[in-house]
């Protein structure tokens, strides 16, 4: 994409009209050396407060590629620079590879949306309830998440197959009745990796690198090794700075099990806009809101995210596992792609980081810094710790988990990576990663914990707390 940029501009050196192409030239040489430099002063700043080694980043709005560029480091045993073509795990963002395989045997009529999972897994035991393919890729089936089964932690260093990985809630009761609610399960897009091998009648890993990466010239975007040895790959570490622990590459499976570079995730984005993956009616569907059985909408279609910013929409994704965060944001009405990799899992999300850098890319300033904190009292640490039912507007139920580590206080939702909470006063908690968002913790007459609410972007969710 750089090149193909220099050599635009110099194109249009050579037109006729030169003078003028050459202050548009010069404008638009201005605008990327201003964005530049304050995307680099963001991006420094969210290591410094994070502690994250590495960051890798991609903005790209049009042709014009306004960032792409790694700072830090990814292997500071090796003491190897990060670069744009430094290799990360990508975690979740791995759903909407899993979700567009499913729809490109859709597109060919190998399988229907509304296919009952018994016709491919009938292994899996459904406790008599049906579960559509559509329902395992919009998180409605109500199966329950293996990451989230204490037990699964003890496997992580094993190689399992996708058999043993969804055995591992086989016998746990379904959230709910399929359809009647949302809740992320990585055990439902485990599951749709069976789905395609069984179609397909080919390893996941092979249908994706023959289907999808080596057409799309995805040259840097694999199923990930567990142990990797070439050089381009980054190191994953906790958010104290030593080495994540380790996980084989074989658990997270369809689910989370992807690496890739920012540039390529990039060009897979505009492959899939562009319907280079699947056809358009089938990424408009994997793009728009599903509906409960009860026609509440989602915000949330087949392996991607929907919504606006500033009123400017967008579909998006992110991505944690074991030493690694991930953040990505398509804005299909301006073209503007922003990707951004960290190799520090665990600690705060780069999404804050991302979407000042959409800020930025719309001319806008970033948000304001995280308000000076406060001292937190154990007692009120030890107080507020436990499990907090978010009521989402779609009529879907996260679970928030709020538990201590030491002396530190996190939050994490149910499939997603724990954030550091920051103390202000008043019963009033904010994340590092994202100064907008607001915790705030309300007592009964005993000071017991009896709900929180969570204000993010505008809107206020109600957890009350779980017994």
């Amino acid at each position: 994409m750089r090149t193909a940029r220099l050599l635009a501009v110099a194109a249009a050196l050579l037109t006729p009209a030169a003078p003028n192409a050459i202050v548009r030239a010069q404008s638009s040489l201005e605008a990327r050396a201003r964005f530049a430099t304050r995307a680099d002063s963001l991006v420094k700043a969210f290591m410094r407060a994070s502690n994250t080694s590495a960051v890798s980043v991609a903005v790209v709005r049009g042709r014009d590629t306004l960032a792409l560029a790694g700072f830090g480091v990814a292997d500071k045993a090796a003491h190897r620079p990060a670069t744009a073509t430094t290799i990360y795990r990508i975690g979740s963002i791995t759903k909407q590879f899993t979700a567009a395989a499913i729809m490109r045997l859709v597109d060919e009529k190998r399988l229907s949306l509304d296919d009952d999972l018994s016709k491919y897994v009938p292994n899996f035991p459904l406790q008599g309830h049906h579960v559509t393919i559509r329902q395992l890729l919009n998180h409605t089936s109500g199966i329950h998440n293996y990451t989230a089964v204490p037990a699964w932690r003890s496997h992580w260093a094993e190689a399992m197959t996708p058999d043993s990985i969804v055995s591992l809630v086989a016998d746990k009761p379904f959230d709910f009745t399929p359809g009647n609610a949302w809740s992320y399960s990585n055990t439902g897009y485990v599951l749709l990796g069976m789905v395609i091998e069984k179609v397909t009648k080919r390893p996941y890993a092979d249908y994706l690198r023959d289907v999808f990466f080596r057409p799309l010239g995805l040259h840097s975007t694999s199923y990930c090794p567990s142990h990797p040895t070439d050089p381009a790959f980054a190191a994953g570490y906790d958010p104290s700075g030593a080495d994540a622990p380790y996980l084989n590459m074989t658990q997270p499976f369809a689910a989370g099990a992807l690496c890739s570079t920012v540039g390529d995730l990039v060009r897979w984005q505009r492959a899939l806009a562009m319907g280079k993956v699947v056809s358009a009616a089938s990424y408009a569907q994997m793009t728009t809101p599903d509906t409960l059985n009860g026609g509440k909408r989602l915000d949330y279609g087949f392996g991607l995210g929907t919504g606006t910013f500033f009123n400017h929409r967008f579909v998006s994704h992110d991505g944690g596992i074991n030493g690694f965060q991930s953040s990505a944001f398509y804005f299909p009405d301006d073209t503007l792609n922003v990707v951004v990799f960290t190799n520090n899992g665990g600690g705060p999300s780069p999404n804050a980081l991302a979407l000042n850098l959409v800020r930025l890319a719309y001319g806008m300033n970033p948000a304001p810094p995280m308000p000076p904190a406060a001292p937190l009292d154990a007692t009120l640490r030890d107080r507020v710790q436990g499990t907090y039912n978010l009521q989402l507007p779609n009529g879907g139920v996260l679970p928030l988990r709020v538990f201590s580590d030491g002396d530190r206080l996190l939050a994490q939702g149910q499939g997603q990576p724990a954030n550091p909470l920051v103390y202000f006063g008043n019963d009033v908690f904010g994340i590092a990663a994202d100064p907008s968002i607001r915790i705030t913790f309300f007592f009964d007459a005993n000071r017991t914990p009896t709900k929180l609410t969570l204000l993010q972007g505008g809107v206020t969710l109600d957890g009350p707390r779980a017994p």
